[in-house]
């Protein structure tokens, strides 16, 4: 079967960015099979702090399109990472895996996907303007509970001010743990061909064994130009050059 990868960058992709010259610029590019500038274009706002799932999306198909198979993962990743419910950050995801050498399958599981996808796959802005919203029905509730006189109207208000007061202590501290799942620098993926896992920081140490471009691994500590990954269980240090963090 011929797979196709997905891309997506109609006009509410353009207006994600508020019309970003590069982020445009970048797609045009793409869509004139450009991909070399497509990637100058798109790198160009992540070296400026602007980014996106829209913007790792498609730097992901572009990465793809070029055959850097670890790269684009990695973009991938940070699509979920931001928007765990992109269906076609998944897709291209399993189709980039496919085309690695070990043919990956890293399907996140568990309760934690589960939680990340049904709490995280809004855009954090969305508890900011929900808790905005709670905060002012709050106080329209809390008014009425103090200036009215009728006591069934008192007491649906003050029903409602705790319900909100709830809503809105809710909305901020899932606003506070998305950041914090976002900017949360627990993985990593090989984007070198091969690296060579060591049981100790020092390039004179043998080699454990090796694992492959796109392989996704946990980050355990560092160690000045060295990184402890864990992956399938087993534990070894890294030159830090080889990887990048989701």
């Amino acid at each position: 079967m011929k797979y196709r990868l997905l891309f997506v960058f109609g006009l509410f992709l353009s207006l994600a960015h508020g019309q970003d010259s590069s982020f445009v610029a970048g797609n045009e590019a793409y869509a004139n099979g450009d991909y070399e500038k497509a990637l100058k274009q798109y790198n160009k706002i992540i070296g400026a702090e602007k980014q996106s799932a829209a913007l790792f999306y498609n730097l992901g198909n572009t990465y793809y399109k070029l055959d850097e198979i670890g790269e684009a993962i990695w973009a991938y990743e940070k699509v979920l990472k931001i928007n765990p419910g992109n269906k076609n950050a998944l897709k291209n995801l399993e189709l980039a895996n496919a085309k690695t050498i070990e043919k990956l399958d890293q399907t996140s599981v568990g309760i934690g996907n589960w939680l990340a996808i049904n709490f995280y796959n809004f855009s954090i802005n969305f508890w900011a303007i929900l808790s905005i919203v709670a905060s002012i029905l709050l106080a329209v509730s809390f008014y009425i509970y103090r200036t009215t006189r009728l006591q069934k109207r008192k007491n649906i208000a003050l029903s409602s001010t705790l319900i909100l007061m709830g809503l809105f202590c809710f909305t901020i501290f899932l606003g506070a743990k998305h950041k914090a799942y976002i900017l949360k620098r627990n993985y990593a993926v090989i984007v070198a061909d091969y690296v060579d896992i060591k049981p100790s920081p020092s390039e004179t140490a043998p080699t454990a064994f090796q694992i492959f471009e796109g392989t996704k691994v946990t980050l355990k500590r560092s160690n000045d130009n060295w990184v402890e990954i864990e992956v399938n269980g087993n534990t070894g240090w890294v030159l830090k050059d080889g990887i990048w963090e989701i």
